[in-house]
């Protein structure tokens, strides 16, 4: 299965990213901590790159991630963005499910409840 990557903006950077789903192939054992000493695990992930080429990649999952409970086999939302020298970095949540609903999913919804409220029985 080719790996979709849906484009985003970090509202709180501003800067362009993407999730996508990949496979947890393996979860590292050592508890890690960034510059903020956040708690993180190294995890290895399989997903397609945008060309098609299946990879294995390594990311990081967050203690306030993994705690919930993450297992070998299954697909996560992962988020792709880039430090400031332009070097990827992938992030793992715990949320199994990243086909999310787009606008597109509910066009004409909008349209469907104006057609089913009569504006004049609204007081």
């Amino acid at each position: 299965m080719k790996t979709k990557y849906r484009q985003i903006q970090n509202p709180e950077t501003g800067k362009t990213e993407f999730n996508f789903n990949a496979t947890l192939l393996k979860i590292g054992d050592v508890v890690l901590e960034n510059t903020n000493e956040k708690p993180f695990k190294v995890v290895t992930l399989k997903f397609n790159l945008p060309d098609g080429e299946e990879v294995e990649r390594t990311a990081i999952s967050y203690k306030s991630n993994y705690q919930y409970g993450i297992e070998a086999g299954k697909d996560y939302l992962c988020n792709l963005s880039y430090d400031n020298e332009a070097n990827p970095q992938i992030r793992m949540s715990h949320l199994t499910n990243a086909d999310r609903a787009t606008a597109a999913d509910f066009a004409g919804l909008q349209q469907l409840s104006k057609q089913l409220i009569d504006d004049e029985a609204v007081l």
